[in-house]
């Protein structure tokens, strides 16, 4: 005895296993369940045994999610299509470019020359205090 009923998602007509095995429409409404409008319903079916075989690469049902390209095919189309390099060429040029914020640089022997710079910064704080008063 089955207590879990299959209901189709079109009509809401209650569907016979049976009849599903052997063909995905619904006897009420004679829709064709083999649509990507359809997918959680076959995923569903499949999912709990009621359909054995469906082709997951099938394009009217996942036409939209199926990537049809390689790892290699997708690493070499950067390098392979002209027009995105030159448009990445540009990028990076832009990216490159920096500009002149005129900022001036010290030498690092003006500050050996400093007076304190080998002092103990508290020690160098109390001079300049002790100046001050």
């Amino acid at each position: 005895m089955e207590f879990e009923e299959i209901i189709c998602p079109n009509c809401g007509s209650t569907l016979m296993a049976e009849d599903l095995r052997k063909n995905l429409r619904c006897s009420v409404c004679k829709v064709n369940f083999h649509q990507n409008r359809y997918v959680g319903f076959l995923e569903y079916l499949m999912m709990n045994g009621y359909v054995q075989e469906l082709d997951f690469f099938d394009k009217t049902v996942y036409g939209d999610e199926i990537n049809h390209t390689s790892e290699t095919e997708e690493e070499l189309r950067d390098e392979t299509n002209p027009n995105e390099y030159e448009e990445n060429r540009n990028k990076i040029k832009y990216m490159e470019r920096t500009e002149d914020l005129k900022e001036i640089t010290t030498d690092e022997e003006e500050f050996r020359k400093w007076e304190g710079i080998d002092e103990d910064w508290q020690e160098f704080n109390r001079k300049n205090n002790e100046k001050e008063d």
